[in-house]
């Protein structure tokens, strides 16, 4: 088995009957599309629920790949359909009772980089579907406008748009958090 072979190559070597290359491809991408479903999911449970379910829906669509995009970039779309399917069904699921009350507030001892990743993941979910999409997509995952107009099937226009009010709209909510009238209830 080479060391150093492209995703093309492993998902066709998969596709011709090498389960391993299909192991090598989850695991060459696994970091990120969890990234992207934390993210997207501002939970760790759900992120791995949604991280696996779209391994499971590449496995089972790998014949599918056309090869329009990077396999990375499919991988990625699919990993946003799996998010947006559970969230949606998270809609209709009652809210765990520890959910309920999350004061944010600092406790003490805990990192900074900690508490302000845990703030942006929260504001990231108060974001409208299609701006934390883009966002996420551009500033977390790194794909250029481009693919992002073909995975979301909107013009390049539009991405830029969306991202732009939603790092706007983030500004907005992490300012507002951090500001001393927000833990006051105020504004």
């Amino acid at each position: 088995m080479a060391p150093d072979r492209g995703d093309q190559e492993l998902l066709q070597d998969y596709l011709a009957g090498d389960e391993a290359a299909f192991t090598e491809l989850m695991l060459r991408h696994e970091n990120r599309i969890f990234a992207l479903a934390l993210k997207m999911t501002g939970n760790r449970a759900d992120a791995f629920d949604a991280t696996q379910e779209a391994f499971v829906r590449a496995f089972r669509n790998a014949s599918k790949f056309r090869g329009d995009s990077a396999f990375g970039t499919w991988l990625y779309r699919i990993g946003l359909n799996s998010c947006h399917d559970l969230l949606r069904k998270r809609k209709r699921d009652p809210i765990p009772e520890e959910e309920i009350e999350q004061t944010g507030e600092h406790v003490p001892g805990v990192d900074e980089q900690v508490v302000l990743g845990m703030e942006l993941t929260e504001a990231l979910g108060l974001l409208q579907e299609d701006y934390r999409e883009a966002v996420v997509m551009h500033d977390l995952g790194g794909i250029p406008y481009e693919e992002i107009a073909t995975l979301t099937a909107v013009s390049i226009g539009t991405v830029k748009s969306r991202i732009s009010r939603g790092r706007r709209k983030l500004a907005e909510l992490l300012e507002h958090r951090a500001s001393p009238d927000a833990s006051k209830g105020g504004r």
